[in-house]
C-alpha cells in the first residue's frame, strides 16, 4: 500500500485551500501550506492541521514573482525534512475584467499566479520526486471554462492555460505523475459580499444546493489518493455550468 502523500497546497491558509489542506491532513497526509500575506488565518489552519496527528508546516511566497515561486518546494521539502510527493495548486487572483477594459498588465496579474506559478512548481515537484514513488497534482480550475462568459476574461483565460498544462503534464508525467483537477461552482462568498447576498445565490444551479467548501476537500483528497485516475476533471458545482448564464453568477 502506498504511504500518505506528503502536500503542498498553494494558497492552503484559508478559504478553499484551508479546507483541502484540513482534508488532507484527515486523510493522514503530512501538509505544507503556502500563503502570501501570513496572519491569523495561517496560525489557526497549521494548528488544525496538527490538531489531526499529522505534520504540518508554511512556506511564504508571492506567486505572481517567478523567482519566489523557484524557491517554494525547496523550502517545503527543508520545512518537513522529507519529499513531496504531492502538489495543489489553488491560489489564484480573481479580479474582474472584460474584452473592454482588458490590458497586457490585468493580463500577467493573472497568468503569473494562475498559470506560470502552478508550472514551474509542477516541474520543481517532479524534479524532486524520488524514484519509484509516485506523485499526484490536482490543480483548481473553475466551472466557466464549461459555460464562457465575457466577465473575468483575464482569470478565466489563465484557467483555460492551467486546464491545458494538466491535460499535458496528465500525458508527459505519466506513470511517475498523475495530474487531475476540479472545477469548483460558487462555493464560497467574494471578499466583503454579504452574507444574505451570498446565500440568495448559492443554490441558483440545477440541483437547487450550493456546493460546499467540504466538498471541493473530499474531490480532492479522492484524486489524490487514487492511483488509477489521470488527465480529469471533476465539476463540483451543482451543474451551475448547465444554467446557461450569459455573466458571472454575481450579477443576477
Amino acid at each position: 500500500m502506498t504511504p500518505p502523500h506528503t502536500v503542498l497546497i498553494t494558497g492552503g491558509g484559508r478559504r478553499l485551500g484551508a479546507a483541502m489542506a484540513l482534508a488532507c491532513a484527515g486523510a493522514g497526509m503530512d501538509v505544507v501550506i503556502h500563503y502570501r500575506t501570513d496572519g491569523p488565518d495561517v496560525a489557526a489552519t497549521m494548528d488544525a492541521i496538527r490538531a489531526k496527528g499529522v505534520r504540518a508546516a508554511a512556506v511564504a511566497a508571492d506567486l505572481a514573482d517567478p523567482m519566489q515561486v523557484a524557491g517554494v518546494v525547496a523550502d517545503a521539502v527543508k520545512a518537513l525534512d522529507r519529499p513531496l510527493t504531492a502538489l495543489v495548486n489553488s491560489a489564484s487572483i480573481f479580479e474582474w475584467d472584460d474584452i473592454t477594459t482588458l490590458t497586457a498588465d490585468r493580463m500577467l496579474a493573472h497568468y503569473l499566479p494562475n498559470s506560470v506559478a502552478p508550472a514551474l512548481l509542477s516541474q520543481a515537484l517532479l524534479a524532486q520526486l524520488p524514484d519509484g514513488v509516485p506523485g499526484a497534482i490536482v490543480n483548481i480550475l473553475d466551472q466557466k471554462l464549461a459555460s464562457p462568459h465575457g466577465d473575468h476574461l483575464s482569470y478565466t483565460l489563465s484557467k483555460y492555460a492551467l486546464m491545458g498544462l494538466g491535460e499535458m503534464l496528465a500525458r508527459a508525467g505519466a506513470p511517475r505523475l498523475r495530474v487531475n483537477a476540479i472545477a469548483p461552482g460558487y462555493v464560497l462568498p467574494a471578499p466583503g459580499q454579504a452574507q444574505a447576498e451570498f446565500e440568495r445565490l448559492h443554490t441558483q444551479n440545477p440541483l437547487g444546493v450550493g456546493p460546499g467548501a467540504d466538498d471541493i476537500a473530499q474531490a480532492c483528497v479522492y484524486l489524490l489518493e487514487s492511483p488509477v485516475i489521470t488527465g480529469q476533471t471533476i465539476y463540483v458545482d451543482a451543474g451551475l455550468r448547465f444554467a446557461g448564464l450569459g455573466r458571472d453568477i454575481s450579477f443576477y
